[in-house]
C-alpha cells in the first residue's frame, strides 16, 4: 500500500470538515445561539465527546455569518480576577483596538490594574494583563459579573453582535458559590445584546445547577446535553473515512472499535486510528483487538502510574470492574472473592475514583473513564 497515504482519525488536533464526525443537529443549535443576541445555552457532557470541536466549528460558522465570538477556557483560569482578565482579553481581541479605553474604563470601575504589552513579534492587538488593585476588594462574586455588564453595555451601544462562549463555566462556582449563581441569574435576565453559551463536563454538577428547581440557573438558560454519537451513524462514518483512503474497514470492524473504546468520541478515533494503522501494517483488515493492546502498551508508563495513586481498596475495586465489568459490587460474592471488604468500605473507594475521573457514573454501574486503562487492569491480571 502507498506510504503516502494518511491516517483519516486525528486527535492531535481539533477536528474539521469530514474528521468531525456528525453533530450535525447540535451545529445547528449552537450556531443559532451564537447570531442571536440575548440567547443564553450551556452545552455540557462528559468529557472527550468532542464539545470543544463542536464549539469551534459553530463559532467559525457564527463568525462567517457577520458574529463576533470571543471564546475562553476557565479550566486554566487561577482565580475569578484572572477570569476577568480572560474574558476581557477574548473580547478585546475580536472587538479590535477600539476598545483599549472601554478596558481602560472598566478596569477602573471594577478596581484593576490594566497593562496593555505589546506582542513579542509586533504584530497584531497587544496582549492584556489584569490584577486587583492594592487594597481592592478580593475575588467578589460580582467581579465576574460587573464584568459582563460591561461588556453587553457596550455591545449595545457599538450594536456589535457579539457571542461570549465559556468553557468549564461550573468553575465559577469554586470562587462564587451560590453568591456567584444568584449574581449570574440576574446578570443573565438583564442582558440583552450579547449571545452567551456555557459549556461544561462536570455533567452532574450542571445539571443541579440549571434542573433543579431550587437552584438560581433553573428556566435562565436554555440546556444542550451532547451525548454519545449514535452507533449506527459513527460505524458509518469510520469506514466512509477509511475506505477514502484506500483500507479495508468493515461495518463489523467499525462496531469492534465501538464495542472496545465507546462511547466517547476521542477514545472511538484513537482506536479508530489504530485499527487503520494495524490495517496498513498487515496489509490487509484491521484488528481492533490487536491494536487496543498495542495503545495500552504504548501507555504502559501512564498507565502504571495511575495504578501506584491508587490505594490497594481502589485497585481491588479496579480488578473486580476490569474482569467483571457488570458486577453488582456491592454484592457479598463480589465484595469476598476480590476481598472489598463492608459495603460501606467499597462505596468510599468507589467514591474516592470517580471523584478522581478514574471511574465513572453510567446509571447505576461505575465503568472505567478510560477503556484504554481499563484493559491495562485486566492484561495485568491475567
Amino acid at each position: 500500500m502507498p506510504s503516502s497515504r494518511v491516517n483519516p482519525f486525528q486527535v492531535r488536533h481539533l477536528a474539521t470538515g469530514a474528521g468531525f464526525a456528525n453533530r450535525h443537529a447540535e451545529l445547528v443549535r449552537l450556531t443559532r445561539t451564537m447570531l442571536t443576541p440575548g440567547d443564553k445555552l450551556v452545552l455540557y457532557g462528559d468529557r472527550r465527546l468532542g464539545k470543544t470541536a463542536a464549539l469551534a466549528i459553530a463559532a467559525d460558522r457564527a463568525r462567517r455569518r457577520g458574529a463576533l465570538v470571543a471564546a475562553i477556557s476557565l479550566a486554566p483560569a487561577a482565580d475569578l480576577a484572572d477570569a476577568v482578565r480572560r474574558v476581557l482579553a477574548a473580547v478585546h481581541a475580536v472587538a479590535g483596538r477600539s476598545w483599549h479605553s472601554v478596558l481602560a474604563d472598566l478596569a477602573a470601575r471594577l478596581k484593576l490594574t490594566l497593562t496593555l504589552a505589546p506582542n513579542p513579534d509586533g504584530h497584531g492587538l497587544p496582549g492584556l494583563s489584569l490584577a486587583l488593585e492594592p487594597g481592592a476588594p478580593g475575588a467578589r462574586p460580582t467581579l465576574f459579573t460587573d464584568a459582563l455588564d460591561a461588556i453587553n453595555e457596550q455591545a449595545g451601544r457599538r450594536k456589535l453582535r457579539l457571542a461570549l462562549v465559556v468553557d468549564e463555566f461550573q468553575r465559577l462556582l469554586e470562587w462564587g458559590g451560590e453568591s456567584m449563581e444568584w449574581a449570574l441569574k440576574d446578570t443573565l435576565e438583564r442582558h440583552r445584546h450579547v449571545a452567551y453559551l456555557f459549556s461544561g463536563s462536570s455533567r452532574s454538577l450542571i445539571e443541579d445547577m440549571v434542573v433543579q428547581k431550587r437552584r438560581p440557573l433553573w428556566k435562565t438558560v436554555s440546556l444542550l446535553h451532547l451525548g454519545p454519537i449514535p452507533a449506527d451513524e459513527f460505524a458509518a462514518w469510520m469506514v466512509v473515512r477509511a475506505r477514502a483512503t484506500g483500507v479495508r474497514f468493515t461495518d463489523l470492524t467499525a462496531r469492534d472499535v465501538l464495542r472496545l473504546a465507546g462511547p466517547r468520541t476521542r477514545d472511538v478515533i484513537v482506536l479508530a486510528g489504530a485499527t487503520w494503522d494495524d490495517a496498513q501494517l498487515r496489509r490487509g483488515a484491521g484488528d481492533p483487538v490487536r491494536a487496543l493492546d498495542a495503545e495500552v502498551a504504548a501507555l504502559d508508563v501512564v498507565h502504571q502510574r495511575g495504578w501506584e495513586s491508587c490505594t490497594d481498596q481502589e485497585r481491588r475495586l479496579l480488578l473486580a470492574l476490569a474482569r467483571e465489568p457488570m458486577a453488582e459490587l456491592h454484592a457479598e460474592r463480589v465484595r469476598r472473592i476480590y476481598r472489598l471488604g463492608a459495603a460501606s468500605s467499597a462505596s468510599a473507594g468507589l467514591k474516592a475514583l470517580v471523584t478522581r475521573s478514574i471511574l465513572a457514573r453510567d446509571g447505576k454501574r461505575y465503568v472505567f473513564d478510560d477503556p484504554f486503562f481499563r484493559r491495562w487492569v485486566e492484561l495485568g491480571t491475567r
